[in-house]
């Protein structure tokens, strides 16, 4: 019993008591800074979704990390499923609280006509009495983007944007205030032959124009106007391509065909279920784990919970990414890496998933553009990511190889081994796929775990070492090419990228034997040095 109320004094209710001031904290702030008082306007996916997402990961990496270590796990990385569970526990109630805020706040605007709209205070939900939708002086956008598994669909997407006017008279005599969108969506295989997409594309085209044809945009109930996101600059690049656009009015809005009063839908209850079935998960999964008696010292346990504690687990992380001795390249291709995502979120205003038409602007593999001279793309694409995910998984991983690799190759010798291997991986993408938009550092990486492969087969590295890095290398290497078998990534660079880097771990054994001897020496001479025997000294004639 006194272990179990140990628990709960000092990891279930604290935990549940951040989490929940976590999440009206920073519910409290978006609706002050952003929906109260409007003081700026951000990216509407950022808001909702990347910054309760990334937010949820720092505070529980400092405030709950320190006090899972309190707990004995029969395997270290136990330790991290417990953490990653808290985070979705903390992460998707504040993501469903920030939608569910959106939508109860909206205020609804009644208007005789869409002329009213800059007469009165902006809202997000109006009422027109009086409206016509103009179908002939449209705006399209299209879009093709490569979603799914592998890369394995085609997501063909229309953005319609149509002009709103008073009456069907007003056509012709006043400028458009705003714009009512619509998109007509379809998915197919990206493994079908080019003239099969063709076909299917014509189809798609063909059977949009039918229904938009039959559509009537008439009949919505109120309207919503979009903030700044992802769909709002798709439908907007579609109003500038009608002949009626003009840059100073550039409101989007979406038709809204049910009773305003039920915009909220169960986002509330959604919200609370979650909740509590996550914290009485979170109980049951505390139950399975026994306290560390150890650190159940007072003085353990004050240093690990306490303001000391927390700074200390921060600076090891920091120091274990800092740039120093024998470990200089793998940070600075991290901080590069990093660089690039954080230049690409500024422009797009998005970080969770870059679309392929933006990543090609920025330099993303696409066999296309290469085979037209644009050579340096098997270049930046390597230091290109698709989203935040995709970008954090490989950090890990360059920051796994590069520990292991620098100190034997060098600097200078790893930072040419990632590009050489990268760039391999890259004419294997484009050599593979027709019209593939391709980025990452996996590829690289891929060719550096194959040096590492090669190495750790011919026992580079001392036993002990090359025991558990066999190992390891065995499961990231299984893991990155069964996953491509089974989609999401790109598997041809995968493959490339590995058989790129055995070649170069062979080629570079002599010299990594060599750097592996002097190192012995050093560490012998080190300890001789160190040697506890008394020097003799000289005889006095």
């Amino acid at each position: 019993m006194d272990v179990l109320l140990k628990k709960l004094q000092l990891i279930y209710f604290p935990f549940l008591f951040t989490s929940l001031l976590f999440i009206s904290g920073y519910s409290l702030i978006h609706w002050l800074l952003l929906i109260k008082f409007e003081f700026f306007s951000i990216d509407e996916d950022l808001v909702n979704f990347g910054l309760p997402l990334i937010l949820s990961w720092l505070l529980l990496l400092v405030f709950l990390r320190p006090r899972l270590k309190l707990l004995k796990f029969v395997k270290d990385n136990s330790r991290f499923f417990y953490l990653l569970f808290a985070v979705q526990l903390v992460a998707v109630p504040c993501i469903i609280a920030q939608v569910y805020l959106k939508t109860a706040t909206g205020q609804l605007t009644q208007l005789a006509s869409i002329q009213e709209l800059y007469l009165h205070k902006k809202t997000q939900y109006y009422q027109l009495q009086h409206a016509y939708i103009d179908k002939a002086q449209i705006g399209v956008q299209r879009n093709i983007e490569v979603t799914g598994k592998g890369n394995s669909h085609l997501n063909m997407t229309l953005y319609i944007a149509m002009p709103i006017f008073a009456s069907g008279a007003d056509r012709r005599r006043t400028s458009v205030l705003a714009w009512y969108g619509k998109i007509y969506q379809q998915e197919i295989s990206n493994r079908l032959e080019p003239d099969e997409k063709e076909q299917a594309y014509k189809a798609f085209l063909t059977q949009s124009q039918r229904e938009f044809d039959k559509f009537d945009p008439q009949t919505f109930v109120y309207l919503e106007r979009l903030a700044p996101s992802s769909l709002q600059r798709d439908l907007l690049s579609a109003a500038e391509k009608s002949p009626l656009y003009q840059a100073e009015y550039p409101t989007i809005f979406m038709p809204k065909f049910e009773p305003f009063e039920a915009r909220n839908g169960n986002k509330l209850a959604w919200m609370l279920i979650w909740f509590v079935a996550g914290a009485l998960v979170w109980f049951v999964l505390l139950l399975r784990v026994k306290l560390d008696e150890e650190a159940l010292k007072a003085d353990t346990v004050t240093k690990r919970l306490n303001h000391a504690g927390t700074i200390a687990e921060l600076n090891d992380f920091f120091e274990m990414i800092r740039p120093k001795p024998g470990f200089i390249a793998t940070p600075i291709l991290m901080y590069l890496n990093v660089l690039v995502f954080i230049l690409m979120a500024w422009s797009s205003q998005h970080f969770i998933n870059f679309q392929g038409s933006f990543m090609l602007e920025w330099g993303a593999n696409f066999r296309p553009k290469v085979l037209a001279g644009e050579w340096w793309r098997l270049i930046t694409s390597t230091f290109i990511h698709g989203g935040l995910a995709h970008l954090a998984l490989n950090l890990y991983g360059l920051f796994f190889v590069g520990s292991f690799l620098e100190p034997v190759l060098g600097k200078w010798r790893l930072f040419l081994a990632y590009l050489i291997t990268g760039v391999l991986a890259s004419i294997a993408s484009i050599c593979w796929y027709d019209a593939t938009v391709s980025v990452g550092a996996s590829g690289a990486i891929m060719g550096l775990l194959g040096i590492l492969v090669i190495w750790a087969w011919k026992k580079i590295f001392p036993e002990d070492i090359n025991w558990v890095l066999s190992i390891n290398l065995a499961f990231f290497v299984t893991i990155s090419l069964v996953a491509g078998l089974l989609g999401g990534v790109d598997n041809a660079a995968h493959i490339g990228g590995l058989l790129s880097g055995l070649g170069v771990g062979y080629l570079s054994l002599r010299y990594a034997r060599g750097a592996q001897g002097d190192r012995g020496a050093q560490r012998a001479r080190k300890i001789e040095g160190h040697s506890p025997a008394k020097k003799r000294k000289p005889r006095r004639k």
